[in-house]
């Protein structure tokens, strides 16, 4: 298995309020994150920080391969992950109502599992298609979704979102799985990427399964990743995305020895506050 993610500002942000990481628990199963600041509310790039950081440091000490078990232990970290938003914000009046995304994925054995809250997704790459394997949680989708009806474009709040990390008691994560096949991809982007790129367009660049022109690390190493990743930012960035830009993929899904180098874990505690790259390889496979 190998996972690459670049994080940047972007060309208009003044800081960078998405947070990124993977980890590898004592079983050796891959947990990657994104998460996003909710950039109307102050103090958002540390809710984001905090998801990741208490999911990741949290799944590194556990041994545990189950699907089930996984679940519920996901649904109670990030109910623990929004308490310490929450208490954060209490302690600090003037970011007590920081709020952020989360998409995450646990790469277990035999199967994917996926949860999010918000409007950052996840993608299965299988060839030159891309499956959403989200929801984006705003009014719009949540009214269509209930009701059949589309929401007025013109009226406000459209895209506001309806789940996510922070303020709110509740933590609402929406599930789903997939079973891995042979040269499977799983991408996983905060919301910055759509708005200046379709994601047909970002599924040309990344080229998934295919060798890039002139690109000379072996197809789906952590090098090729990061490259097609690299491709990807350069074009957010020509577009001037109005937002933070994130990517994460992670190649070899069906690989059952998932060690990381030591040296590859992330602090993410000290996430600079403009750009964010961390490229992260196996150790040893068996």
């Amino acid at each position: 298995m190998a996972i690459a993610y670049i994080s940047e500002k972007g060309p208009t942000r003044v800081d960078n309020q998405d947070a990124v990481g993977a980890f590898y628990n004592q079983s050796g199963e891959a947990l990657v994150i994104v998460a996003d600041g909710v950039a109307s509310n102050p103090g958002s790039k540390q809710a984001s920080q905090i998801v990741v950081e208490t999911l990741g440091s949290a799944w590194q000490k556990k041994n545990m391969t189950d699907p089930e078990s996984v679940k519920d232990w996901l649904v109670h970290q990030a109910a623990l992950a929004n308490r310490a938003i929450l208490l954060a914000g209490q302690k600090n009046p003037r970011v007590n109502n920081m709020a952020t995304t989360v998409v995450l994925a646990a790469c277990l054995p035999g199967k994917i599992l996926v949860a999010n809250a918000g409007d950052s997704r996840a993608y299965l790459l299988r060839g030159k298609s891309a499956e959403l394997l989200t929801f984006d949680h705003t009014l719009r989708n949540e009214i269509k979704r209930d009701s059949g009806q589309i929401y007025d474009e013109n009226l406000p709040e459209a895209y506001s979102l309806t789940r996510y990390l922070g303020v709110n008691q509740k933590v609402d994560l929406e599930w789903t799985t997939f079973v891995p096949k042979k040269d499977d991809w799983l991408y996983l982007t905060s919301d910055g990427l759509a708005k200046v790129l379709s994601i047909e367009d970002q599924v040309k660049l990344l080229q998934p399964g295919r060798h890039r022109p002139g690109n000379e690390p072996p197809l789906g190493s952590v090098l090729d990743l990061t490259e097609r990743i690299r491709a990807l930012m350069k074009a957010a960035n020509a577009r001037q995305a109005p937002d933070n830009i994130t990517a994460l993929l992670v190649t070899d899904l069906m690989n059952p020895n998932q060690q990381m180098a030591a040296k590859a874990f992330a602090d993410v505690r000290q996430i600079p506050d403009n750009n964010q790259e961390m490229p992260q390889r196996t150790g040893r496979q068996n």
